[in-house]
């Protein structure tokens, strides 16, 4: 996982760089694909195939940092602040779904305050994220 979240950073810097404007090569995208999907399958394997919340949590936070690596990845590779932005948008519904998760842990009127309480991060980053688009 801190793996995935590593790759993920550094795309997010490469992104954010000079060198974004020209964008990966077919190759190199291929091969971010490949790496990205088989960090997926070690991260869920590591999950392992128990039932209960701490199983689905960590599921939902292999699945989020794969759509952020493929997100970032695909801003890297047709580089344009459509793509970053669509990166930044993966990265909060990405975190909303985890967060999602860990709130069903939670019973009753703590689930419900758990649950505003991450839709309202993600709507906040959402108009961040808005925001950060339309200065560019």
């Amino acid at each position: 996982m801190r793996k995935m979240l590593g790759i993920a950073a550094v795309l997010a810097a490469f992104v954010a760089g000079d060198a974004a404007a020209e964008g990966l090569t077919k190759e190199e995208y291929k091969a971010g694909r490949q790496r990205i999907a088989q960090e997926y399958q070690a991260a869920r394997q590591r999950c392992g195939s128990s039932l209960g919340n701490n199983t689905d949590v960590c599921v939902a936070q292999a699945r989020a940092a794969q759509k952020i690596a493929t997100a970032e990845l695909d801003a890297a590779y047709k580089p344009s602040p459509r793509a970053n932005h669509k990166a930044a948008l993966a990265r909060v519904d990405a975190d909303y779904s985890v967060a999602k998760q860990k709130c069903d842990v939670e019973k009753a009127d703590a689930h419900e305050r758990c649950m505003k309480r991450a839709a309202t991060a993600r709507d906040q980053a959402r108009a961040e994220a808005k925001t950060a688009a339309q200065a560019r």
